[in-house]
């Protein structure tokens, strides 16, 4: 089993061969089962390119799934449901997401589309959507970059992509930090795989790429988004949302 206290890294430039490698170091197979449904839950906040340093490259997503087949899961689904305004059905085509679905046979889900299903954390009742609550194993791959809100976007953030619009747009109302450490108590994934290739370190819709050359991996995305904090040059507290799940735990 993955220890949730540790995360393992990886240095490189081509991120499919990094993926698989990475997943090998930690042996993901062991966690599974072959009857589970594996979600996979990449960053498409917009139809932009991994290139821009907005979303979550598909060569990573491609490593996971060609990992996971190889080991014999079947039941895969790419998930994600991008910013208010936005199609994820142009997200999955811009961004490389159908070529992979037609090639590996794994099915897209619009999450826009997908019924939300009520969850009670922090006094406030937050609608997730249904299909990111039943999956058997969630493995999330954010990008790791700058957000003009809440300074970094990465683990914690990325599952915003699993709310209704309009929560989303409840959670900015709301200033972010507060509903995202809620989320985080109610839609935990198995798995956080960051996408620390280039992501663009001044917003979080892309347009200046830094290459960073890298994919880390941890169960526990408190954990996982403390060291991404490191990386950019922010102490845990500097990022609001962190400290609050730190003294949840």
């Amino acid at each position: 089993m993955i220890d949730p206290s540790e995360i393992h890294i990886i240095y490189g430039e081509d991120p499919l061969p990094m993926t698989m490698a990475l997943l090998s170091a930690i042996g993901l197979e062991r966690e599974l089962r072959p009857d589970m449904l594996i979600g996979v839950k990449p960053n498409l906040v917009l139809a932009s390119p991994a290139s821009s340093g907005a979303t979550t490259h598909p060569e990573i997503v491609e490593g996971i799934i060609r990992y996971l087949q190889a080991h014999g899961f079947q039941r895969l689904l790419i998930l994600e449901g991008s910013w208010v305004g936005a199609s994820t059905r142009e997200a999955f085509r811009v961004c490389g997401y159908e070529k992979l679905s037609r090639q590996y046979g794994v099915p897209l889900l619009d999450l826009k589309g997908d019924p939300p299903e009520p969850r009670q954390a922090g006094g406030m009742s937050i609608p997730v959507c249904r299909t990111a609550l039943s999956v058997d194993y969630l493995i999330n791959v954010p990008v790791l970059k700058a957000h003009c809100q809440t300074e970094l976007t990465c683990a914690l953030k990325n599952l915003k992509g699993c709310l209704p619009d309009s929560e989303k747009r409840h959670f900015h109302a709301m200033g972010l930090h507060k509903p995202i450490a809620h989320l985080a108590t109610v839609l935990k994934p198995a798995l956080n795989l960051v996408d620390a290739i280039a992501g663009d370190l001044t917003f979080e819709e892309g347009g200046n790429p830094v290459p960073m050359d890298r994919i880390f991996a941890g169960k526990d995305a408190v954990l996982v988004d403390a060291y991404a904090a490191s990386l950019l040059g922010y102490a845990p507290a500097d990022i609001a949302y962190i400290p609050m799940e730190i003294g949840r735990a």
